[in-house]
């Protein structure tokens, strides 16, 4: 029998905070219209959501998570801890619950939910979207960047003109983080065989392609609320011209963004 630390392990919380935040941010925005209990309805088919991509992920991944001491560390499956059918069955079960929570809302919102569910399972399951050039970016910028916060969006059957630009902004966002990403993977992806974008694009092209999804999302949802453009040129230019390290770049992007989301979702 699976220990509990192994089970959460496999949920990877920590790691899955920030999207919980989305979704929450998303609801947040519509505290108004939708009551409470919807709401909390809402969140929590939310978080088993996040948990369900994370786990299946983990089942599918041990092949490239044991070629790198430090994902197999974070995959119980990959290291032992669960067995895959284990896995499996935590992964159904949140599926299954997510989805019957998220059947209690809106149509519309439950319509999100179901795409974001199947999304995130092609993503790691066979076909394995993760594996394929450009699709990997694209189908990660949807079912973990615009359509979590479209589904919180939606609670209350209708969509703002602030709500559909910061859904798209996160959709940037999203596709930026799915490259880093795949960036840190880059020497174990090539070692098991995968074609992620960066290994068939290369790193050099992959980074540019980080920063400029990365200043379109902060600029989208700084339109939202005021246009001061020159501001944003200004951290690309940071990390080309001053030559800072990626790491330290990639953190002033997540400042930045999380700071215009959250001056967004406050304002609105």
């Amino acid at each position: 029998m699976a220990s509990v630390s192994a089970v959460i392990k496999n949920l990877r919380p920590f790691e899955g905070r920030a999207y919980v935040a989305l979704i929450g941010l998303a609801l947040f925005m519509n505290l108004p219209e939708a009551g409470p209990e919807k709401l909390i309805t809402a969140f929590i088919a939310g978080v088993f959501f996040v948990w369900y991509a994370f786990s299946i992920n983990n089942c599918f991944d041990v092949d490239t998570d044991s070629l790198n001491p430090v994902k197999a560390r974070k995959n119980p499956v990959a290291s032992g801890e669960l067995t895959l059918k284990e896995g499996l069955v935590l992964s159904g079960l949140l599926a299954t619950a997510g989805m019957a929570l998220a059947f209690t809302l809106n149509r519309e919102a439950f319509a999100v939910y179901a795409l974001m569910t199947a999304l995130a399972t092609l993503y790691s399951a066979p076909p394995r979207l993760k594996a394929r050039p450009v699709v990997d970016v694209l189908s990660h910028g949807l079912f973990f960047g615009g359509l979590p916060f479209l589904y919180g969006a939606l609670v209350d059957g209708s969509l703002s003109r602030a709500e559909v630009w910061i859904t798209v902004a996160v959709t940037f966002y999203s596709f930026a983080l799915e490259l880093r990403n795949h960036l840190g993977d880059y020497e174990s992806d090539l070692k098991a065989g995968l074609r992620t974008t960066p290994v068939v694009i290369g790193k050099g092209k992959s980074e540019v392609l980080v920063d400029i999804f990365s200043l379109l999302a902060i600029g989208i949802v700084l339109y939202t609320l005021t246009p001061p453009m020159a501001v944003l040129s200004s951290l690309v230019v940071a990390k080309r011209g001053l030559d800072i390290d990626s790491k330290t770049a990639y953190r002033a992007f997540d400042a930045a963004m999380s700071a215009v989301l959250l001056l967004a979702g406050g304002g609105s």
